[in-house]
């Protein structure tokens, strides 16, 4: 039995490594079609390193971030953060609210390595 057990932990273990590692691909679409893409991890997350063109609004802030930036509820917002839970957050929060095309990307890794893309790194300000 003990041995049962501790095979179950390490493969519950892998699965949770894996889930959610690949972006689905109508998020990698609406990005190609030019699609608002947000950050909503911190400020100081977001100066580390971030996908090109995101913009930054913490997922706390996101309804009220995206309002003074006047996005419909129409409009295809695509959201990550640094594992996908601020983004699955903040996703709710949206589609709550409205915005029935707010996609939660996942994490920033993932969404760079399924758009090819590279990480801006803004130059230290001074």
């Amino acid at each position: 039995m003990g041995h049962i057990g501790v095979v179950f932990l390490l493969l519950s273990l892998g699965a949770c490594q894996n889930g959610g590692s690949t972006v689905d691909s109508a998020v990698v679409d609406a990005i190609e079609q030019q699609a608002l893409v947000v950050d909503v991890r911190t400020a100081e997350e977001y100066a580390e390193g971030h996908y090109p063109g995101a913009i930054n609004i913490p997922h706390e802030m996101i309804i009220e971030g995206l309002q003074e930036r006047s996005v419909s509820a129409n409009d295809i917002v695509i959201l990550y953060c640094r594992s996908g839970n601020r983004s699955g957050q903040a996703q709710v929060a949206l589609q709550s609210q409205g915005f029935t095309k707010a996609k939660n990307a996942g994490g920033l890794e993932n969404l760079l390595a399924a758009t090819h893309a590279r990480a801006v790194i803004p130059p230290p300000s001074e």
